[in-house]
């Protein structure tokens, strides 16, 4: 079921909002400034893959905004549990009024505790955590990807018709065109540079089993430590056919091997 949550912040849908006119808007330039007026198949092909990549991007973020984190259920501690030795060395999260699963963290804008919770994102409108962390990185990755792939379409298209003295250069103006394609570059710089920068700093996040809250608090881990192998399994499933696609690691609806084994909720 992919509308299984959304997150009410304002910061957030804007963000989020901006995030598809911008990809959008690149569709736009890239069809009709870069195709239309030299439809050859190279730029045909080129668009296509363009377009594609366009489309996983924005499922990605869908699926990344749309998931449930791995939030901790509300209100799990009360009085019948409050004799049990065993919570002794419980976290309680007094918020959620529940107990704190290991690597669980409380997100004020998301109002709940999330499993692995490694930020919050208001690109996406939701935390980064056990369940979306995939989702999430697959966006960062072809948004990355189309970034650099526009820029490449909009510099060549500008060095060609500027030689052609934007003779047959489309229907729209010189000037019009080339504010388009000049906007389109700014954009794909701007987002190449972050969502490059973000999709190494989660990389070597699962890698080093080690989440950005985690790192941010310098907390002591206390939790079995898989290998890099096993944390990239755990996190996009383990047939690494599936790794690029957005679709829900099956592993995670029965529980990875990061999941507590202590006091689960």
């Amino acid at each position: 079921m992919i509308f299984e949550w959304f997150v009410s912040d304002v910061a957030g849908i804007v963000c989020s909002i901006m995030t598809y006119i911008l990809v959008l808007y690149s569709q736009f330039v890239i069809v009709t400034v870069v195709l239309l007026p030299d439809p050859i198949i190279s730029t045909v092909v080129q668009v296509s893959v363009f377009s594609v990549l366009s489309f996983l991007a924005l499922l990605s973020h869908l699926r990344a905004m749309t998931t449930n984190p791995g939030t901790v259920p509300m209100e799990t501690y009360n009085v019948r549990y409050s004799k049990d030795s065993d919570l002794k060395s419980a976290v309680l999260c007094l918020k959620c009024n529940s107990i704190k699963p290991e690597r669980a963290h409380h997100c004020s804008v998301c109002r709940r505790c999330v499993r692995k919770m490694d930020h919050h994102c208001p690109w996406v409108n939701n935390c980064v955590g056990q369940q979306n962390q995939k989702f999430f990185i697959l966006f960062t990755l072809y948004i990355f990807v189309i970034s650099i792939h526009a820029m490449y379409m909009a510099v060549k298209k500008i060095v060609v018709c500027s030689d052609a003295n934007w003779h047959s250069c489309g229907s729209l103006s010189p000037p019009i065109s080339l504010m388009l394609l000049t906007i389109l570059l700014f954009v794909s710089l701007l987002f190449g540079i972050f969502t490059g920068i973000m999709f190494g700093s989660q990389i070597y996040s699962i890698v080093d089993d080690q989440t950005g809250i985690e790192k941010l608090k310098n907390e002591t881990a206390t939790w079995e430590r898989l290998t890099w192998k096993e944390n990239l399994k755990e996190v996009f499933g383990r047939s690494p056919s599936g790794w690029l696609l957005p679709v829900m690691p099956s592993h995670l609806v029965t529980g990875p091997k990061s999941q507590s084994r202590k006091f689960q909720v």
